[in-house]
Formats: structure tokens, C-alpha cells, sequence
């Protein structure tokens, strides 16, 4: 869609979303970001952003169904709040999940994963997905560290995510990818899906469904290197803007469980890697 016909559907999208809500005995209003304020028995705030990534995957005559379902979804998980009180029976519906780290209000449990991302600890139920507060685990008898291994070891038992080898601009590319929430998280075991050496791999996590890594070989040359980060780049920023779930436009370098960003730039038309990578690569090749 472009120039009017985006503008009609934001707007079509944003009535169904007041039609809904009132429905529910919601008023509605625009906040920044992108979102909007439902304000009723709670307030809510719904991703607009998101909403429109999920519209663009099905037929406008669904968008109905589609929006009613969504907020219905987010306004039952409010009003309708589970009891966690009961450690056993909960801990087997935790996860964790990658988020933007704007979506941190200071009140979840969550912690740094990445620059720009967080991971959170999630109650995942056949209806939704909700994120834990730090009141609600601090009365568990399990938290901190300990509490996000739990969370990591339930989304691996969900099964191993798909991947597939491919070449981009003459770069080999792996695509890790899985109709989850919790693709994302995935990148804390990497090296089990990878061949990662010592000098690490590209990678980006632009939404939540997918994962893409360059495993950098020295012997393949910095042209390689360079090729493969331009790719990533550009489908970083495709896969963030298409969605759903959008979190990161970025490049980053994987290498010993750590997640570097990578602060590219375009100079005359070709991309650029920042001066401390380059020398960081090229120390390690020289060593292996």
C-alpha cells in the first residue's frame, strides 16, 4: 500500500480498534509511539504499529475478525487475570520472550538480552501471552537467574525452531525461523544450531519469528564478511518493518554468548563496519 490507500487502511484499522473497545465499554485515544490508550475498568495500551503488521497477513474483509479477536485477547488477559499464586501449576506455562527494551515499564520481570532488547518472563496459555511482574516474582519460590533458566528450558522443550541455508549476495546465510513468540530467544543457544567459531557470526532478530546469522570464516575474506553484513542489513530492516512482533532494525556480532551491536553506516553508497570490529576480525583471524 502507498500514499492514500495506506493512510485509508491506518484509518479503517484504527475505527474497528474504537469499535471494538467501545463494544467492550472502552473509550479510546491516541498516544505517541503509535499507540493506542483504551481507558475502562483498566487501561490498555495497543500497538497500533503491531496491529497493522498483523493486518497486512490476511484479506481486508477479515480485519473485523482480526481486530475484534486481538483486543478481546488483550482486554480478557487484564480483567481475567490468572492465578499465579500457585508456583507448580504456573511454572509450567513460563517462558521467556524477547522484547524491544521500550517495552519495559519498569514493572516486569525482565533484564537486559541485547542492546535495544530485553528478555522478559511470560505466562504463555492457549488464548495469550502475558508478561510476569517483578510483585509476582518476587512471591514465587523461585526468581532472578534461576527463574529465566526455567523459562529458557520451556520454550527449548517447545521444540527446536527450523532452519535453512541460503546464500545472499554470494554470503552463505542460515534463516532460523518458527511460528513462535519465542524464535528470539532461541539466540541464547545459537552455537547449538551453528557452526560458530572463534570469530563469531553476524546476526540479526528483526521480529520475533526470525533469526538470521552469518557464521564469519577468516579464511572466506573480509569481502565475505562485508557482503553478508550489507544482506542482513537490508533484511533486517524489510523483516522489522513487515512484522509482526518487530524488534530490532539492527546488525549485531555473536560471538562468546555475547550480543555486540554494530553500529553500520553508508558511505557513498557502501556499507560500513565500525573501525573496532574490523580491527577486533582481524586480530582473531590472524590467531586462527
Amino acid at each position: 500500500m502507498h500514499g492514500g490507500a495506506l493512510n485509508e487502511a491506518d484509518g479503517t484499522l484504527d475505527s474497528l480498534v474504537v469499535l471494538v473497545a467501545e463494544s467492550l465499554g472502552y473509550a479510546c485515544r491516541r498516544m505517541p509511539g503509535d499507540i493506542m490508550l483504551l481507558e475502562g475498568a483498566s487501561r490498555l495500551h495497543v500497538s497500533m504499529r503491531n496491529l497493522r503488521q498483523l493486518a497486512r497477513q490476511v484479506p481486508r474483509d477479515d480485519w473485523p475478525a482480526l481486530v475484534s479477536d486481538h483486543i478481546s485477547t488483550i482486554v480478557t488477559a487484564i480483567e481475567e487475570p490468572l492465578d499465579l499464586s500457585n508456583f507448580e501449576l504456573a511454572q509450567h506455562l513460563l517462558r521467556t520472550r524477547i522484547y524491544p527494551a521500550e517495552a519495559d515499564n519498569g514493572m516486569l520481570a525482565s533484564r537486559p538480552f541485547a542492546p535495544g532488547l530485553i528478555e522478559a518472563v511470560v505466562v504463555d496459555t492457549p488464548t495469550t501471552v502475558r508478561t510476569v511482574t517483578v510483585d509476582e516474582m518476587n512471591g514465587w519460590p523461585v526468581s532472578g537467574d534461576a527463574l529465566f533458566m526455567l523459562g529458557r528450558a520451556n520454550v527449548r522443550a517447545d521444540g527446536p525452531l527450523q532452519v535453512e541455508d541460503s546464500t545472499l549476495g554470494g554470503a552463505p546465510v542460515a534463516a532460523l525461523h518458527g511460528w513462535s513468540f519465542y524464535a528470539a530467544t532461541h539466540l541464547a543457544w545459537l552455537e547449538e544450531y551453528l557452526d560458530i567459531g572463534p570469530c563469531g557470526a553476524l546476526v540479526i532478530a528483526p521480529n520475533r519469528s526470525l533469526i538470521m546469522a552469518h557464521p564469519i570464516r577468516p579464511r572466506a575474506g573480509y569481502r565475505m564478511v562485508l557482503a553478508a553484513a550489507h544482506e542482513l542489513q537490508v533484511q533486517a530492516h524489510q523483516a522489522y518493518e513487515q512484522g509482526p512482533g518487530s524488534l530490532s532494525p539492527h546488525l549485531f556480532w555473536r560471538r562468546g554468548g555475547e550480543m555486540i551491536l554494530l553500529e553500520t553506516r553508508y558511505e557513498d553508497g557502501a556499507l560500513r563496519l565500525p573501525r573496532d570490529f574490523v580491527d577486533a576480525l582481524s586480530t582473531l583471524a590472524a590467531e586462527s
